[in-house]
């Protein structure tokens, strides 16, 4: 753990100056030569700005919730290993749940984080500025809050409607890993629990999805917005000591320039724990080339809010 805490450390240490440093007195005629530059236009209008052609954490679909509100502080650490073909990264995953009423939770979440290495394919691809397509970034900041409008205890289903905004704080757009642009997702989601209770609070099954509208600024001229619909759908298996779920869920967004993302995701963790231990498995379907494994832990802590 304390060898894990000092490599964190460093590279946290070294993202702050990464972006200082990385190609201060870099020659860009190689760049130019390479992608016809046409010496007027500004480098970045040549960014394809979408998921396929940006780093795994950039434009990633935004995290469905079960259509629950959190009523307890949760904190969620998470270190992650994203690849793909041409693509390696290694980052920290870090949320916190924030509970302000019994129907209203407060979220916040960012990879402060990550490391990467790009091949030489990839690196041209994404018109990456640099020739050495390797180095240390931080994320995006996300937050966002979560209303809960109907429960399924009154009503016969769970409906929560969802806010969240991206701030423009990742950094590393040279190498293509953040877009450092703002964005914002609306988003109403929907479940149900199946089954027989196994205890007072877990019944066995539940299914869920979500549907809403995802917007986030490009760097292209003539479409400096795109525009997209938000769609997710799974189902979660409740153990009075473990739970696991499978979700897909992705957006399509209007451009067709690689911005119609669809992932496969499953998580499987323990139950009913003050700390809790989870597992994630990540796949790409379309227009997201990553495979993930991420392996970390929850904390739960302060009573329940009950009003």
């Amino acid at each position: 753990m304390k060898r894990l805490i000092k490599i964190l450390s460093i590279l946290i240490f070294l993202s702050t100056k990464s972006s200082l440093f990385a190609g201060d007195f870099e020659d860009y005629a190689w760049w130019n030569k390479t992608h016809n530059y046409d010496g007027v236009s500004p480098w970045t209008s040549y960014l394809k700005t979408s998921a396929a052609w940006f780093g795994p954490n950039a434009l990633l679909p935004p995290i469905m919730n079960k259509a629950l509100i959190i009523n307890q502080f949760r904190l969620e650490f998470r270190p992650e290993f994203h690849y793909s073909k041409g693509d390696r990264t290694l980052d920290v995953f870090t949320a916190l749940h924030i509970p302000l009423a019994k129907n209203v939770d407060f979220h916040i979440h960012i990879v402060p984080v990550e490391y990467f290495e790009m091949d030489s394919a990839t690196r041209h691809q994404r018109f990456v500025r640099h020739i050495d397509a390797s180095g240390v970034e931080g994320g995006d900041f996300w937050f966002g809050t979560n209303f809960q409008l109907l429960n399924e205890e009154k009503h016969g289903v769970d409906i929560l409607a969802s806010a969240y905004f991206k701030t423009a704080s990742g950094t590393g757009l040279e190498y293509a890993r953040y877009t450092d642009a703002p964005g914002y997702f609306l988003s109403v989601s929907f479940g149900k629990f199946f089954g027989g209770k196994l205890n007072k609070d877990i019944r066995p099954f539940r299914f869920y999805g979500h549907l809403g509208f995802y917007a986030y600024q490009t760097w292209d001229f003539l479409h400096n917005q795109n525009d997209c619909v938000l769609y997710g759908a799974g189902a979660q298996w409740n153990h009075v000591f473990f739970k696991a779920h499978l979700e897909l869920n992705g957006y399509l967004g209007y451009l067709n320039n690689g911005d119609r993302p669809s992932i496969l995701n499953f998580r499987i963790e323990t139950n009913n724990r003050t700390i809790n231990y989870h597992l994630i498995l990540q796949k790409g379907i379309h227009d997201y080339a990553y495979q993930t494994i991420g392996l970390g832990w929850t904390i739960q802590f302060g009573k329940p809010l009950s009003d």
